[in-house]
């Protein structure tokens, strides 16, 4: 059942590679097409430094890339989101209808409002400095709603940086459960925080870097250093490190969105084609 989620869901999913100004990649995400609309973790919005997000498809081998583009990361989020509720909602959307992926098919949304704890699902995404998709199965082991009432699941398989924004999948019905959402977690939480102290501890070193001095070693230099080394292992800990459990954000406004948008687009067809009748 899973090689036929594969088969059946992977060219529906794309890297997210956000880049600075020297080209060099400093983060991912995962994605998926959903009608002519981009889906991803709402985190694509909180990436200060990117200044191009390349966003790529890969054929069924999982790394042969059958369609990709460099879009300017001001104009992903600022000329390409819709269906925005705020910031927050684990999600966000953007617009996808490109020439370069219009052979792209996208995935259905599941309407079940309401799922069992102990079935089987499956989680289709990147993961981060791979530039693979690969394929993981879990259960979910339970449910809980966040502090802005967000509806969530937990994944009970392992997951990895990038992973976020990747769908699981019903392997019964081949459409998407739920959003991952990796870094809406304790572990994401408690290294961001680690990050913020160690950074604040070097700006503060730096201040009176150069007023203490023992022979020609300046004791402070070093602290500085071992700050700067402590990061860099907390940040090779968090990038590389497996997550066991996953918060996954269920479908409950993202539907609402493109419910919406869908009775849209067939009320505004209903009304060409009565034009076009009339015209006759």
């Amino acid at each position: 059942m899973l090689s036929q989620v594969w088969k059946s869901c992977h060219s529906s999913i794309c890297s997210l590679n956000f880049q600075n100004e020297r080209g060099v990649s400093i983060d991912t995400l995962s994605g998926f097409k959903v009608n002519q609309s981009l889906v991803t973790t709402d985190y694509a919005f909180y990436i200060p430094k990117a200044k191009t997000v390349e966003i790529s498809f890969v054929d069924e081998d999982a790394n042969t890339v059958v369609a990709s583009m460099k879009i300017p990361y001001q104009e992903f989020i600022n000329d390409l989101k819709i269906g925005v509720f705020d910031n927050q909602t684990g999600y966000s959307i953007f617009k996808l209808d490109f020439p370069e992926f219009s052979e792209i098919h996208g995935l259905k949304l599941s309407e079940r409002m309401k799922l069992q704890i102990g079935n089987e699902v499956a989680m289709l995404a990147f993961s981060a400095n791979c530039p693979n998709l690969s394929l993981r199965s879990g259960i979910i082991s339970s449910f809980f709603t966040g502090s802005l009432g967000n509806r969530f699941f937990q994944f009970d398989g392992l997951s990895c940086l990038g992973n976020s924004g990747g769908p699981i999948i019903d392997p019964a019905t081949m459409q998407v459960i739920g959003i991952v959402s990796r870094r809406n977690t304790p572990a994401f939480q408690s290294y961001k925080q680690l990050a913020d102290i160690i950074s604040t501890n070097i700006d503060e070193l730096s201040k009176i870097q150069g007023v203490v001095k023992f022979g020609n070693i300046d004791p402070i230099q070093v602290l500085i250093a071992n700050q700067n080394q402590v990061k860099q292992l907390a940040n090779n800990l968090y990038r590389y490190t497996a997550l066991g459990t996953t918060h996954v954000v269920m479908l409950d406004q993202i539907l609402s969105y493109f419910n919406e948008n869908a009775a849209l687009e067939y009320n505004n067809e209903r009304v060409k084609q009565e034009f076009e009748i009339n015209l006759s």
